[in-house]
């Protein structure tokens, strides 16, 4: 996992999608690289709002969609919004 300002952000998952991208038309099966399958995890929380927030790909397929909701199924019961806001409430606070 990677936290980071959403340009960054951006840039870093675009980089690698076009390796993933690349070594699928080159038709090499590596296991490493399958982990930058966008489908295979549908969307990515943004951090920093009052309610939890997935963003999903403009591509996504049905695959993805249904990834996406077992992605906001676990930052929902893991409280994931409500753990930021408390820390962010402690480091004030100290």
């Amino acid at each position: 996992m990677i936290v980071c300002d959403g340009f960054v952000g951006n840039v870093i998952l675009k980089l690698a999608e076009s390796f993933y991208s690349l070594i699928r038309r080159r038709k090499i099966k590596d296991e490493y690289f399958d982990r930058f399958n966008f489908e295979n995890y549908g969307g990515t929380p943004v951090l920093g709002v009052n309610a939890p927030v997935i963003i999903a790909h403009g591509i996504s397929n049905a695959t993805a969609i249904k990834n996406m909701i077992h992605i906001t199924l676990k930052v929902t019961t893991a409280g994931l919004t409500e753990k930021i806001t408390q820390a962010v409430h402690e480091s004030i606070t100290s």
